[in-house]
């Protein structure tokens, strides 16, 4: 079985940029794909077809974390747009908005232009991390209620985190308790 978990347009920028950091199901340690200057620009040259300012790498991670964690509904970017603020222009047509840094381009303002235009498109909050394994996805379900990256594990090195802590919880409660809140 397939799993479809790419995000629409730009977005799904963010949810790669977001999985450069992930929990490979062999070890269950977490890995970081952004060790490098150069890791960086590779990831950028891919995605965003060239190369954008970062400052440093640890600044990059704090910004990758807190975009998580603001997916995971633990967190703000609220420091993140202070930081790096934005003009808001409504277009000729009063049919939308545009952002527009205040300051220089970077890759901060490139990825928060990017959230800013999903919020305002209502799809950001389609785009969930599973409890399990933190791995980022979107959420293609009609009424947006998927919790878990999967429930098979779709593809080689997928992980199926939906039915293991279904099977968790069932067991959990044969013994009298539970195991994950469902």
């Amino acid at each position: 079985m397939e799993l479809n978990q790419n995000a629409p347009h730009e977005l799904e920028y963010i949810r790669e940029f977001l999985n450069t950091w992930r929990i490979p199901n062999d070890t269950r340690e977490a890995i970081d794909l952004l060790q490098t200057e150069d890791n960086i620009k590779q990831f950028m040259n891919k995605y965003f077809h060239e190369e954008f300012p970062f400052h440093t790498i640890e600044e990059l991670r704090g910004f990758r974390e807190d975009i998580r964690m603001t997916i995971e509904g633990e967190g703000s970017l609220q420091k993140w747009l202070e930081k790096y603020p934005f003009h808001v222009h409504i277009k000729e047509d009063m049919k939308g908005i545009t952002y527009e840094p205040v300051y220089e381009e970077n890759v901060y303002t490139k990825v928060l232009n990017i959230v800013l235009m999903s919020i305002q498109e209502n799809v950001w909050g389609r785009l969930k991390a599973c409890p399990d394994c933190r791995w980022v996805f979107y959420d293609h379900s009609r009424n947006g209620s998927k919790r878990w990256c999967g429930m098979y594990a779709g593809e080689e090195g997928g992980r199926a985190c939906g039915t293991i802590a279904k099977v968790k919880n069932y067991r959990a409660k044969r013994k009298g308790r539970s195991g994950y809140d469902i």
